[in-house]
């Protein structure tokens, strides 16, 4: 498995990911409710009426008793200023500024996942180093146990043969341990994809990006102030707040409620009538101060959160840089001038040994040294693939989330 089928699967399994699509159907539920019109209000009255109309004596004695009044009658609330145009558009600011939200989440988690997949794949280096040395160590065992048979060796030396062997055994076992646990860390930040008990990051360390790796840290910091979503959704955000601070003004204009209605009165002298009415609130002692003096304070919240969140990107794409330039330096230095020396070295004590130009001694030191050396090295690779992965998150790279 490689890195972008790790990220793939992260995005189709894990849960928390899965969670947080849900705000966007929320967000457009929102919004649909923010653009509905309100419904008329039908009402029916019946007056004029006396149960007594129900006797059959009072009906025979009044034969000319008028039967009851009802009147049918239907009312429509009417929005005005601009309402409603204004709470669609502040809701539809909410709904961008949630898809920013779920995209930052992608690029904050998708680093989470790239982060524990160096980590399995540097857990993979170090038990292939182990299980390497071990190997090794169990083939000077074989070629010594010859030797000591012949008394070419004393057997102090191969006792201490033995002890470096069982120390690389008990490496071996512990690198097998450590690489299931980072197996179990992926697969758990992934959602735990089935038939994935043996997953295998794939031997390749991850490939910079010229454009980024050397860009100028402050074209770097300019394309993540603009194109990162979490200042994105700032930003919505503030658009919304202008929206609510406008219709919170607008509320003092009152809104209107028309209606109409029809009348039958027997019992009248006009049996037939109808009428329409209009109706609205006098904005006379309250002039909606605390909603206008709410909606600008969450305006100025979100212009703070807008500084806030630019100062935090300025600082994690500087840090990020910086990383990542350290930690590249030191991965070509050692494949420059450390991986062939320390290969040559090992293979050239070997062969010294076996020629008994060099002691015992010598041979496990070059074996230690060969492994210390190795395990350095990819920890090293390591340490420059998670501080690239810190870039590209600081950076605000794009990420293929379906919304």
């Amino acid at each position: 498995m490689n890195e972008q089928e790790a990220i793939a699967l992260f995005y189709q399994y894990n849960l928390s990911f899965i969670a947080a699509k849900f705000n966007i159907d929320t967000a457009r539920a929102e919004e649909i409710i923010a653009g509905a019109i309100p419904n008329p209000v039908f009402t029916f009255t019946v007056s004029t009426f006396s149960p007594k109309i129900f006797q059959a004596a009072y009906r025979a004695n009044n034969p000319g008793a008028p039967l009851p009044a009802f009147s049918p009658q239907i009312e429509q609330l009417i929005e005005t200023a601009g309402k409603r145009r204004l709470r669609m558009e502040s809701r539809a600011f909410a709904t961008e500024a949630i898809k920013f939200d779920l995209q930052d989440t992608a690029r904050v988690l998708t680093n989470t996942v790239r982060r524990s997949y160096y980590t399995l794949l540097l857990a993979q280096k170090i038990s292939q180093v182990a299980d390497n040395n071990y190997e090794h160590y169990r083939e000077i065992i074989r070629v010594n146990e010859i030797r000591l048979k012949t008394g070419d060796i004393a057997a102090i030396s191969f006792m201490r043969i033995e002890i470096e062997s069982l120390k690389a055994q008990a490496d071996q076992d512990q690198a097998r341990t450590a690489l299931n646990q980072a197996r179990a860390d992926l697969l758990l930040v992934l959602g735990w994809p089935e038939n994935s008990m043996k997953i295998l990051a794939a031997e390749i360390w991850p490939e910079a990006n010229p454009e980024i790796a050397l860009a100028e840290q402050d074209q770097l910091v300019d394309h993540a102030l603009e194109m990162r979503p979490d200042m994105q959704s700032a930003r919505a955000r503030i658009d919304q707040a202008k929206k609510m601070l406008t219709l919170a003004e607008r509320l003092v204009v009152p809104d209107i409620t028309v209606g109409g209605f029809y009348q039958r009165d027997p019992g009248n002298f006009i049996t037939q009538s109808g009428g329409v009415s209009i109706s609205m609130p006098l904005p006379l002692w309250y002039q909606q101060e605390g909603q206008i003096s709410s909606a600008r304070t969450n305006l100025n919240s979100a212009e703070l959160e807008l500084k806030r969140t630019k100062q935090e990107v300025q600082t994690e794409v500087m840090k990020a840089v910086s990383s990542w330039q350290s930690a590249n330096t030191i991965a070509k230095r050692f494949e420059a001038s450390v991986i062939d020396r320390i290969e040559k070295l090992r293979k050239s004590q070997a062969i010294a040994y076996q020629k008994g130009a060099i002691g015992l001694l010598d041979l496990i030191d070059a074996e230690r040294n060969y492994k210390i050396m190795m395990l350095d090295y990819y920890t090293t690779l390591a340490n420059r693939s998670r501080a690239w992965a810190d870039l590209l998150m600081a950076y605000g790279e794009e990420t293929q989330v379906k919304l």
